[in-house]
């Protein structure tokens, strides 16, 4: 069963109209987001503009593309019967570095966590593990650490903390409130010695 060039183009501009709106609406509800004076010159508002107008910008390219004829052609895919195998070992790989990288990001942090799920990926799509790609990944993780917190100012997890931790375990002890007039607990202090 074949579908006529019509149709194929039919859907796609369907598909494109219908990303095209979505942009539109995540655009004005972006507008509509109040300003906070607590936020420095990157709000929540930027990415959302960012994503929106791009959104906007490649559905209208791809509009424009299919009503002047160019359509899309399937990969991998013979008269609607798929001729290859889903990759299990690839998806396998991939799945090991996200499990990795959600359960040691808060302990390690992002520098080293964010090397490994970059290695785990580049291997998943296809890369040969050697020195050179654990260097990439680093520099990778080293370029969205540093972008995120000294240009961005939004702090990703760094590690250090575990160290300090490690270095200077907190002491525990039997705490004691200090609770005022209403019942309500205004501060906690080490209660020393029993």
């Amino acid at each position: 069963m074949t579908i006529s060039l019509k149709a194929a183009a039919k859907g796609e501009l369907v598909f494109t109209s219908f990303l095209f709106v979505v942009a539109v609406v995540v655009l004005v509800d972006t507008a509509g987001i109040e300003q906070s004076n607590a936020v420095g010159f990157v709000g929540p508002e930027v990415f959302a503009f960012m994503v929106g107008g791009l959104m906007l910008l490649l559905s209208g390219l791809q509009i424009f593309a299919v009503l002047r004829g160019q359509r899309g052609t399937p990969e991998g895919v013979e008269g609607g019967v798929a001729v290859s195998d889903p990759n299990w070992k690839a998806f396998g790989v991939l799945a090991i570095g996200l499990i990795l990288y959600t359960s040691l990001l808060q302990i390690l942090g992002f520098p080293i966590m964010g090397t490994v799920l970059f290695f785990f990926v580049s291997m998943a799509i296809g890369a040969k593990p050697n020195l050179k790609l654990a260097l990439i990944s680093a520099l990778v993780a080293a370029i969205i650490f540093l972008t995120f917190n000294e240009g961005l100012r939004l702090q990703l997890p760094s590690g250090l903390d575990t160290i300090s931790r490690i270095q200077n375990p907190p002491v525990e002890g039997p705490v004691q409130e200090i609770i005022n007039d209403d019942g309500v607990v205004v501060d906690e202090q080490d209660g020393g010695d029993w």
